[in-house]
This record gives C-alpha cells, structure tokens and sequence, in this order.
C-alpha cells in the first residue's frame, strides 16, 4: 500500500458517519403547492415588466427626431431634381421619390437602377463616381450617365435589396 492510498483511507475514515445517525437529506425540500404557485406569479410578473418595459424602448425609436432638429420638425425633402425623366448623354435616366416628405430618391439609368445615396450635407453621390457630391439626383444622375458613355449600367442589385438573389459582399 502506497502514502496516496493510505493518505485516503484515513481521510475517508475521519469523515464515516457515526453510527444510528440519519443519513443527511440529499435533495431541496419538497415543493408545496403554494411554492409552485408563487413561482410561477413571479414568473409571469417578471416576463410582464421585461415586455413591457422593451416595448416602450423600442416604440420610442421610430419617432426619434435627430440631434439638432426640434421636435415635430419634418424630415429633409427630396431637392427640386427628384422627379425627372431625360436622356442624357445617350443614357435614358429617370428618378422618382420613393415615399412623401422624405429625402430617399430612386434613380435609374436605362431601366436599372443606380444606386444613390444622400450625404449629411444634402448632396448626392452615386455608385458610378463615389469620390464626387452633386448638389441634385439629377446632377448624380446626369454625371453617371457621362461616365458610363457607351457602356451600361450593370445589372447588379442595389445594396440592402434582396431583388435578384442578392448575395452579400461588395459590388463594384
């Protein structure tokens, strides 16, 4: 016999029950019906307050104005360029205001749809020529028409669409 065996024979000998002594209780304490009861008030009063107190955070969200604007003030409008339908540069552009009293404009270039977006300062830039602003869509639009010259437009979904099959990633 080893000093580890003897060591835990000795341990698990000063640690024996003395004899006639009730072996202790092993698990919790029963449960009555007024503990289940209780729990499961406390349960819903806890799902109650969590659902309620997210839903007044998260209804506040939409109608947040943003820093700087008063409250109740309405959103940028789309500029005077956000309703047109030209040729220009041998391309056909059109733009369209996607919704009332907003600034979100949709342009497109011989059917498909070019990708603008309205920069803090109120002016446009376009997938096309990204490294200059226009004061207008129109101006974007006419821009990325002059860049395409003979070429077209590719037929790529607009980011954040799901037109297509979009897949994820960056395309150029």
């Amino acid at each position: 016999m080893n000093d580890a065996t003897r060591w835990w024979r000795t341990y698990r000998a000063a640690r024996a029950r003395p004899r006639g002594r009730a072996p202790d209780s092993v698990g919790p304490p029963p449960r009555t019906a007024w503990h289940l009861a209780r729990r499961g008030l406390l349960r819903a009063a806890f799902v109650s307050a969590t659902v309620a107190f997210t839903a007044a955070a998260l209804a506040r969200i939409p109608g947040a104005t943003p820093y700087g604007e008063p409250a109740g003030a309405p959103g940028p409008e789309p500029d005077e360029g956000a309703t047109f339908d030209e040729m220009h540069a041998g391309h056909r552009i059109q733009g369209l205001p996607l919704r009332s009293g907003r600034a979100e404009v949709a342009v497109f270039v011989d059917g498909r749809q070019l990708d603008v977006m309205r920069r803090a300062d109120g002016s446009y830039l376009s997938s096309v020529d990204h490294y200059e602003s226009y004061a207008t869509a129109r101006e974007a639009a006419r821009a990325a028409a002059a860049e395409l010259g003979a070429a077209r437009l590719a037929a790529v979904p607009v980011h954040g669409s799901h037109q297509e099959g979009a897949g994820r990633g960056v395309h150029a």
